[in-house]
């Protein structure tokens, strides 16, 4: 799926005009041609035509790497840079090997979603012992994860996971059922904010739609084969795949913009030279798959009412979302017909927030100060919220919000439609 010579075409598509490099959040911020979208590509070519080898210093460059894909839509030769990082990526990772740490989490944790779930528990009960912020709301990570993390401020754990507060099957609230979708929530929503979740639930059941909840789904896997890890990546696939098989659907949803692009998009790569038989599988569940913006506002009508505005609000777009799926316009028509919301745009919603995924903790400080432009765009709104479609995101900007001091609340597009009663 990621050969040699796909990295080798790829790369020498790049005419070296630069472009990638001007709007590189990496880049920007470092000033080292390596690290830009440029130096990359042109690194990358050098790897696969032998001239390099795979080495600490080649992985240090391509892990200096949001996949924000801000370079491939600035790329006028068309270069699809994402995908050349993710196939350096693979073969570092066949050469050179995980962290044991990965290892373990990817090949035995994130398959089973039980012990995935204890080990998280056990997490949650050392947070206790951890002194709080001053909000009460998020603490700071345990000492032994302290230089991994670097003081980096996250929600607590859930103490009851999303799949145990509901049945699989959930019935719309006011009467028979006009659709049947299904429920894809992955980690974040499960385990660290299942309210997302419920205001997702009431929302559907609030017009006819009944939610199913396979409670044999697992991680979208994305965390997995953006480390290289190709193997249980599709691995997980599989699994997820079987989850939402014995149901008939009109549609998958998912309120995370990273799950959703695995499933839409990540999918179809992990399956290449598989079975035809599951690259049609793959193919007919990604079809299904829609993000909770695109649902409501192609398959559902909202309540709207005249209600003057009260609430301040901005909206920030994930990269995993605008770039990945072409997703923007949905979430704010959806915040402009809401009753009681009024949307101020930002000087720049779709720049990169800087977290993207794992790369905030392991490149906490660069991570940081790429966050800095957003949090100084956030601010110049004015606006006591700011929305977005990912929890990866709010994560990231809680944090920095938090760090700043600044009185921004950080809420997902689907807890603003239901607090709106919409």
């Amino acid at each position: 799926m990621y050969s040699t010579k796909f990295i080798q075409q790829e790369a020498e598509k790049c005419s070296g005009c630069g472009i990638c490099a001007a709007v590189c959040p990496v880049f920007r911020e470092l000033q080292r041609e390596t690290y830009s979208s440029r130096g990359k590509t042109e690194v990358a070519r050098a790897l696969a035509a032998g001239e390099l080898p795979y080495s600490a210093y080649t992985e240090d460059i391509f892990s200096k790497c949001l996949l924000c894909l801000t370079c491939k839509g600035a790329c006028p030769a068309g270069v699809d840079q994402g995908n050349l990082v993710l196939g350096i990526r693979a073969e570092l990772a066949k050469r050179r090997g995980l962290p044991l740490s990965k290892r373990i989490a990817f090949k035995y944790l994130l398959k089973n979603r039980s012990l995935f779930g204890k080990s998280l528990k056990a997490f949650s009960y050392l947070q206790m012992f951890w002194r709080p912020s001053e909000d009460g709301k998020v603490r700071h990570l345990p000492f032994f994860l302290s230089a991994f993390g670097k003081g980096r401020l996250i929600p607590d754990l859930s103490p009851t996971p999303l799949r145990r507060q509901y049945p699989e099957v959930i019935p719309p609230s006011p009467g028979p059922a006009k659709m049947r979708v299904g429920f894809f929530t992955g980690c974040f929503i499960d385990f660290v904010d299942p309210s997302i979740g419920r205001s997702l639930i009431r929302v559907l059941g609030r017009h006819g739609v009944e939610v199913v909840f396979p409670k044999k789904q697992t991680c979208c896997g994305i965390p997995v084969f953006m480390s290289g890890d190709l193997e249980n990546g599709l691995d997980l696939l599989k699994i997820n795949l079987e989850a939402f098989a014995p149901y008939d659907l009109d549609a998958v949803v998912v309120a995370c913009a990273t799950c959703g692009t695995a499933l839409k998009e990540n999918y179809k790569t992990l399956a290449e030279g598989e079975s035809q038989e599951l690259q049609e599988r793959v193919k007919a569940f990604g079809s299904k798959v829609m993000d909770i913006a695109e649902f409501l506002t192609e398959k559902i009508q909202l309540t709207r009412t005249e209600e003057k505005a009260a609430r301040k609000v901005t909206y920030h777009d994930p990269c995993h979302l605008n770039r990945s799926q072409g997703i923007s316009s949905q979430p704010r028509k959806i915040l402009k017909g809401l009753p009681g919301v009024s949307l101020v745009e930002m000087r720049d919603p779709g720049r990169c927030c800087g977290g993207g995924g794992s790369f905030s903790f392991y490149n906490y400080d660069l991570s940081k100060q790429i966050s800095r432009r957003k949090v100084e765009d956030i601010e110049g709104t004015g606006a006591s919220t700011v929305v977005t479609g990912c929890p990866g995101c709010m994560l990231q900007l809680k944090d920095q919000l938090g760090q700043k001091g600044l009185p921004v609340e950080v809420k997902h597009l689907i807890q603003i439609v239901d607090e709106a009663g919409a």
